[in-house]
């Protein structure tokens, strides 16, 4: 694995959230794109609307925050309600831009956390985990990428 530092990840994180990636929009770009009205909808055959889609980027963000201030104790279980938030629920552009606020909140406080942390934190165990924070900060930059993936797919099959 290539050594990677704090800033490094930092200029990941903020490329894909809200710069140019190479795939295409970021993930705000996509998401201010995409009309309210079609947040809660799902196409036949779909598992999770843009809603539940964004709200599990949120949560998962939140489990990142948890670690990085090396809360031991905070875990998210796959499949339970703190990884797939039920009922809810974006009906408007002034929810729509309540939720996309609480992302760039996320997104913040990562980055702030980040900066406190030295490149050698990157090698360290996650707080009550088995696996290093470096995995975990690639992970979650994957996550992201893979559900604006599902995110897009689900927007262009309701447009």
């Amino acid at each position: 694995m290539n050594p990677m530092s704090i800033k490094d990840s930092i200029r990941k994180y903020d490329e894909i959230f809200e710069g140019e990636p190479w795939f295409g929009n970021s993930i705000l770009k996509s998401l201010e794109h995409i009309p309210a009205l079609f947040w809660d909808k799902k196409p036949k055959k779909v598992s999770h609307s843009i809603s539940e889609l964004v709200y599990h980027l949120i949560d998962w963000r939140g489990f990142v925050i948890e670690k990085l201030k090396e809360n031991r104790a905070f875990d998210i279980e796959l499949n339970s309600e703190k990884d797939w938030r039920k009922n809810v629920s974006i009906q408007n552009e002034k929810e729509k831009k309540k939720t996309l606020e609480e992302l760039v909140e996320t997104q913040n406080i990562i980055c702030e956390l980040l900066l406190t942390k030295p490149d050698s934190w990157l090698n360290e165990l996650v707080a009550g985990r088995k696996y290093r924070n470096g995995y975990m900060i690639n992970g979650v930059i994957q996550h992201d990428i893979y559900h604006l993936g599902q995110i897009n797919m689900v927007y262009s099959q309701l447009k």
